[in-house]
Parts: structure tokens; C-alpha cells; sequence
């Protein structure tokens, strides 16, 4: 489950990370105070994530999953303990 939640989580909030990460370096080096996160170029970093998101998916989509053709085979019960579904 935290996998699939990384999976989603992690290219959407990529570009923010890296901007206050970005921030923060730049804030301790000038030592007089960086931009403050109210200046944050917000619509260009969720266009960042969202874009990271789709692509993710779509390359997730692309580069997983069974062979064309297969036949599923639903869960089912074996010996008292659930079988999950499959492609064979």
C-alpha cells in the first residue's frame, strides 16, 4: 500500500522539495534571508509535479502489466487460503 501511495506522491511533490531545498541553501548562503515560501512560483511547481505525475503514469502503464492475449484467471479459494487473480 505505501508503495502505491509513494508512487502517486513522490512525482507530484518532486518539484516542491526541490525548490525549498533550493531555498534553503540559497536563504543560508546569502545570510540576509532568501524568498520567502509566500513567493513561491506555486503554479509553476504544480505544473512540474502534475506533468512528473502524468508521465509516471503513463510510463508505469507502458511498462508493467502481462502479456497481450492472456487469460485471467480470477481469486479463487485453494486449500483454505486465497489465491490472488492473475494473466496466464
Amino acid at each position: 500500500m505505501i508503495f502505491k501511495v509513494l508512487k502517486y506522491a513522490i512525482p507530484l511533490l518532486l518539484p516542491f522539495i526541490l525548490y525549498f531545498l533550493w531555498a534553503f541553501v540559497e536563504r543560508r548562503r546569502k545570510a540576509a534571508g532568501g524568498r520567502a515560501a509566500k513567493d513561491a512560483p506555486w503554479m509553476w511547481l504544480t505544473t512540474a509535479g502534475l506533468a512528473l505525475l502524468v508521465v509516471s503514469l503513463f510510463a508505469t502503464g507502458l511498462l508493467s502489466g502481462s502479456e497481450p492475449g492472456g487469460a485471467y484467471v480470477p481469486p479463487h479459494v485453494e486449500d483454505g487460503r486465497v489465491v490472488p487473480g492473475r494473466v496466464e
